[in-house]
């Protein structure tokens, strides 16, 4: 990481444009901001386009804009994520699922820094850099024909890999007190911190989920986390202790949902399975609680 950090002041008075790698999770959304606010840009746009959760259909005009009458609904003109963008930054998240035809055009901005909006015959030029990002190996998706190969070395003039966070655990409990506190504040709720024992199981927990896995376990914690109370060991759910580092220790869901029903039950045996009391405990309704309990199977006998 201190070397992507080097990285990034380097570039940080260029418009290189980056391309990011590494397995989902890893933060690379995050590094491409770090990037545009230590650039000449940051004080222009970053706009973050997810290309694998816009439909193929959309994605041409959610990049380029559309004029008035260019297709049935565009009722009025619309500027595009590129034009938004001008002067600023522009981040290609999920680069492989670019449909091929797109490929073609964006491929046409990089080099000319122009381009069409649906339905226009009018060129817009454009100033942007590029950040583009993927979590597979785009040379060998250019193999299998599945990326153009010149879009690919226009992208990659300075490639960025992003370790996942199995390879530098010495993040972990730097990030797993920054997102304590963080959900704390939003949560206006006080943590008291977490305890040597339970940062060392979350130390060497696989991730394999990286830090979007470890972000949304901590907002989980404070979220359940008793006021003024301290993370322990005990609370951590049980599928942290059951992986290693070469097994994953389920979806981040199914991780969730047997931490829910352990910390369910825990809460619920300390107050007699007085569901009026546990709730308030737990911050819940009652009824938020019942149908918790529901969800999970759990009845007073369990």
């Amino acid at each position: 990481m201190k070397h992507i950090f080097q990285y990034i002041e380097a570039i940080s008075k260029t418009s290189t444009t980056v391309l990011l790698t590494g397995e989902t999770g890893t933060g690379k959304e995050l590094v491409a901001q770090a990037i545009h606010q230590t650039s000449t840009r940051s004080q222009k746009p970053f706009v973050a386009i997810n290309c694998g959760a816009i439909p193929s259909d959309l994605m041409e005009r959610e990049l380029f804009g559309h004029e008035k009458g260019s297709f049935t609904g565009a009722n009025q003109k619309a500027m595009g994520k590129l034009e938004y963008a001008n002067d600023g930054t522009i981040f290609l998240d999920e680069i492989a699922t670019l449909p091929q035809h797109l490929q073609v055009k964006l491929l046409r901005v990089i080099q000319e820094r122009s381009f069409e909006p649906v339905g226009s015959l009018i060129s817009v030029k454009v100033d942007v850099r590029f950040i583009a990002a993927a979590n597979v190996n785009l040379l060998n998706e250019v193999k299998e024909c599945r990326f153009r190969e010149d879009l690919y070395y226009r992208l990659n003039v300075l490639p960025i890999e992003i370790p996942p966070l199995r390879e530098r655990r010495e993040d972990i409990p730097l990030l797993v007190r920054h997102y304590i506190s963080e959900y704390g504040k939003k949560y206006n709720k006080r943590i008291a911190g977490i305890t040597d024992k339970a940062m060392d199981v979350l130390t060497k927990h696989s991730w394999f989920g990286n830090v979007r896995e470890l972000q949304n376990l901590s907002e989980m914690l404070v979220v359940l986390a008793t006021e003024g109370s301290k993370i322990d060991e005990d609370f951590l759910p049980e599928t942290l202790f059951k992986s290693n580092v070469n097994e994953p220790a389920g979806t981040y869901e199914e991780v969730m949902k047997a931490f829910e029903k352990e910390y369910l039950i825990k809460v619920l045996q300390e107050t007699n399975w007085n569901r009026t009391e546990a709730s308030k405990k737990m911050g819940f309704h009652r009824n938020t609680l019942q149908n918790k309990m529901r969800e999970h199977g759990l009845k007073e006998a369990h």
